[in-house]
């Protein structure tokens, strides 16, 4: 009886080695990354009736009004293909309390997302526009925006930008496109002209 058990065993043992065998040509493959194709980069100039600022905005992007929106001058530029929507809201001013209210809001709609961000690091409009104040938020990590900003005349006219994504992501898996975008929140932000 050993014997059958030893032999079973040793059978065993052998199919298993011969199974496995010796591959000399392996190779390890690569990681996956599913492909991505961004559109090319082409802008034209977006010009409302009776708005008080203007821009370019990529072809490969949909400027519409707000329907929800509380204000006038109020817009969603939607990029399809890239499932993500940059959101303005504009804001006329009488006073300088009325302007200090105005960013002190913006900073609390960044600050909201402290709990989730790693950083939040502000960068000045003018770095991009010297005729045109105001900040970029870049907002880092998880959260549900990763960057906003708001400019202003200084004088009247405000406004406000936060580029949303319109499912839940997470930031490294979106990184690639959130870069094209950010390009593109550049472009409008250097083109940016407020009509007097």
């Amino acid at each position: 009886m050993k014997k059958y058990l030893l032999n079973g065993l040793l059978i065993f043992v052998s199919i298993c080695i011969i199974s496995c065998g010796s591959n000399d040509n392996y190779v390890p493959k690569p990681h996956a990354y599913p492909k991505l194709s961004l559109p090319q980069k082409r802008y034209f100039q977006f010009e409302a009736k009776d708005c008080p600022f203007t821009f370019q905005i990529p072809r490969y992007s949909i400027m519409l009004p707000d329907e929800n929106s509380k204000g006038k001058h109020w817009y969603n530029l939607h990029f399809p293909t890239l499932n993500a929507t940059l959101h303005f809201t504009y804001y006329e001013f009488k006073n300088w309390n009325d302007f200090d209210t105005l960013v002190s809001d913006s900073r609390s709609l960044v600050n909201k997302h402290l709990q989730r961000a790693e950083d939040i690091l502000e960068e000045p409009v003018t770095n991009l526009n010297p005729k045109v104040p105001g900040l970029i938020f870049h907002i880092q990590g998880n959260t549900a925006t990763n960057l906003n900003f708001f400019t202003t005349d200084s004088s009247r006219h405000f406004l406000r930008g936060a580029l949303y994504f319109n499912k839940q992501t997470q930031a490294d898996s979106i990184y690639p496109v959130f870069q094209f975008l950010e390009q593109d929140v550049n472009e409008i932000l250097k083109t940016f002209v407020w009509k007097k």
